[in-house]
């Protein structure tokens, strides 16, 4: 008897952890772009894609006209010159000054004036300098080049253009990540707890399954779902080298749930 009491305690607690999964109707979609844009000015010279192209991690997408770029390096270089010359002249009048005042030839005033000057010259040799490593950066950003292998989704930018990001950064190339992809599907607000960000997930389309994990999670409602049972959006991201991959194709989507 003793042994059909304690059976009868275990299933419950066996219940309690018993696995199964879940299938969920869904959509392939690409993720959210990615929005590259250029943080100085300029005119546009080159443009090398176009929507809908492909490109390798590297690829130049555009570039401005380097010339006042290039420009603004030489200028930088040429004050640093500059600086460095009146730089090394006023520290070999101090150091002229400290002699003579050592020999109590020179009065103090005289002496402190040698030393400000060499502070201010100083000075003035790190501002060519600031002003050198800013005219490096601002050509070092003046191209987009690819970050990775994508797909070009859309182009806002037309050869000639001139851009003006001191007013406003707007994005110039939209890419989607080459292999990357999002399975889109809706759940109830009595599932909705049960999901978590990096959640592991199994996608399966057209006769094959891609390992990913839960990225998006719209706590929102749908809006045509005012007045109804509410749904919300659940986005899985995972990773598929095949390039013809289709989007808005139908998938589901495989969780694992433990109760």
């Amino acid at each position: 008897m003793k042994h059909i009491y304690r059976l009868l305690l275990l299933i419950p607690s066996c219940l309690g952890n018993f696995a199964y999964a879940t299938d969920y109707d869904a959509t392939i979609e690409f993720p959210p772009p990615y929005e590259l844009s250029l943080p100085v000015s300029g005119v546009i010279k080159t443009l090398k894609v176009t929507a809908g192209q492909r490109i390798t991690k590297g690829d130049e997408i555009l570039a401005l006209d380097s010339t006042p770029f290039r420009s603004a390096i030489t200028y930088a270089q040429s004050r640093i010159t500059v600086q460095q010359t009146v730089l090394t002249e006023s520290q070999r009048d101090f150091k002229q000054q400290q002699e003579l005042y050592d020999r109590t030839v020179l009065a103090l005033v005289e002496l402190e004036n040698a030393e400000l000057r060499v502070k201010r010259d100083r000075a003035a040799l790190d501002v060519a300098q600031a002003q050198l490593a800013d005219a490096e950066y601002a050509f070092s950003y003046s191209k987009l080049v690819a970050p990775f292998d994508a797909l070009v989704l859309s182009v806002h930018a037309n050869q000639g253009q001139s851009i003006n990001n001191a007013l406003q950064s707007k994005p110039l190339v939209l890419l989607a990540r080459q292999g990357h992809y999002q399975a889109r599907f809706l759940v109830s607000g009595d599932e909705l707890e049960k999901f978590k960000i990096d959640q592991p997930v199994t996608v399966k389309s057209m006769g094959k399954q891609y390992q990913g994990k839960i990225t998006s999670i719209n706590y929102q409602p749908l809006a045509e779902d005012i007045g109804k049972d509410k749904r919300f959006m659940m986005a899985a991201e995972f990773i598929s080298q095949d390039a013809t991959m289709p989007i808005s194709h139908e998938a589901s989507v495989h969780i694992a749930d433990v109760y």
